[in-house]
């Protein structure tokens, strides 16, 4: 149990411990009113005799058992009626006197009935006499203790509502703070207001993303270090050819060694660019066309494909007006072009189209190479890093396996959306949206 928990006792207990003392108080207060409130004797006395006078009319009128059942309605609290035959037995009955200061008062009148007997009619009022000073005030000590005990016993309960949930989720906030990323509040034990089980769904919530994000970037980190292993093993052998050799050898070790150190230093581009946009730092967004932005990549594209005759076919209608980060949005559109050559067989034709939906709202990219697709099963998994296909893995390309991953997110980061699927016919088909910008 820790200080919030007694805190929330205390204060629980000081408010409730006010209230019992106010109630108390006020309740003493009513109650010594109510004694301390005498009805004037004269009242009392004139109220007595009109009761005896109309149980004298009662049985003068009535039969007796008809006064008798008037007299039982009108008995109760400190009234007391009775009527009793004088020729029988009956207990004696006081005469009409005060008593304590009028607190009780009796009358009795004589009355003959239908019959021609004689009965006697009395009537008693006596107000109960108040309880001695000492019998009240340990009333009122027995009152207040157990009232503090009650208070104590739902102060507990209150505070253990409401601490114990928090201390459940600050466990496992500890917890995930110390590593365990599996650490999750889940159901609360006690205490599920909206409040606190909205609390921990967003801790959960929170913990999920913060543990993503940390595997991926282990997951980052431990695949580029692969990466990077096979470009330096490739240059160690480089360097060992180059040592001692013929001219031709040494200017092809030269040779390997300037691709390896360029695909070295094209990979730790590629994945500082995948922590800038996962780190969710942004540069300024401009305006461009990205018509003019892909006919450009477009061009570069077709000079890599050229070697191995691959004919990339631009269809675009006008200007399509975009707001993005340019160059995150040039570098995402470009490797999705660099996958499409790469996959593509020799000779073969890769189609780029670009055009604006019916409703003008958003612009629709299309890549499509020819190549031997991907199996369903790879496909949701074709945009995450270094993911390559059984396929891409038997090639020894130039691939780095996060030239995707970096589209993906700059697409969604500029409000797109991009999905790959299989063509029909053959080739993979990549499918680019983005939002345009309004006029």
């Amino acid at each position: 149990m820790g200080s919030l928990y007694w805190r929330v006792m205390a204060l629980f207990w000081v408010a409730l411990v006010a209230m019992i003392a106010a109630s108390i108080g006020v309740t003493s207060l009513l109650i010594e009113r109510d004694h301390a409130v005498a009805v004037p004797p004269q009242w009392l006395r004139a109220l007595v005799s009109d009761i005896a006078r109309e149980g004298v009319h009662q049985i003068a009128q009535h039969p007796i058992a008809d006064a008798l059942g008037w007299a039982r309605t009108q008995s109760g609290g400190p009234v007391r009626v009775s009527i009793t035959p004088l020729d029988v037995r009956a207990p004696a009955v006081a005469p009409p006197a005060d008593t304590d200061g009028g607190r009780e008062i009796s009358t009795r009148e004589i009355a003959i009935g239908t019959e021609g007997r004689r009965y006697a009619v009395t009537v008693h009022w006596g107000h109960p006499h108040p309880p001695h000073p000492s019998s009240r005030r340990l009333f009122w000590i027995v009152l207040a203790g157990a009232a503090l005990l009650a208070s104590v016993l739902v102060s507990l309960l209150l505070a253990r509502y409401v601490a114990l949930p928090l201390a459940q989720i600050r466990d496992r906030a500890r917890r995930f703070a110390d590593g365990d990323l599996d650490a999750r509040v889940g159901i609360l034990r006690i205490g599920r207001s909206r409040e606190l089980v909205a609390l921990a769904r967003e801790f959960d919530a929170m913990a999920d993303h913060i543990g993503r994000l940390i595997l991926d970037h282990r997951r980052l980190i431990g695949d580029i270090a692969h990466e990077l292993r096979s470009p330096l093993a490739r240059l160690r052998v480089a360097l060992e050819l180059g040592r001692g050799g013929s001219s031709e050898e040494i200017d092809n070790a030269h040779q390997r060694i300037g691709r390896e150190v360029e695909r070295m230093n094209r990979l730790i581009g590629q994945a500082l660019d995948l922590s800038r946009l996962e780190s969710g730092t942004r540069g300024p967004a401009e305006n461009a066309d990205l018509a003019t932005m892909l006919e450009t990549l477009v061009a570069d594209a077709r000079f890599e494909a050229t070697p191995r005759r691959i004919e990339i076919r631009l269809r675009r209608t006008g200007a399509v007006p975009i707001r993005a980060e340019l160059d995150l949005l040039a570098s995402a559109i470009e490797n999705v072009l660099r996958n499409a050559v790469r996959h593509a067989p020799e000779a073969s034709v890769i189609d780029v189209e670009l055009r604006c939906d019916d409703d003008g709202a958003l612009a629709l990219l299309r890549i499509r190479d020819r190549g031997p697709g991907v199996a369903e099963a790879d496909l949701p998994r074709l945009f995450e890093p270094f993911f390559r296909t059984a396929d891409a893995r038997q090639q020894s390309g130039d691939g780095s396996g996060i030239g995707l991953a970096i589209a993906r997110r700059a697409i969604t980061r500029a409000g797109g959306r991009i999905v790959a699927r299989n063509a029909e016919g053959g080739g993979l088909e990549v499918l680019i949206d983005l939002p345009l910008r309004a006029a």
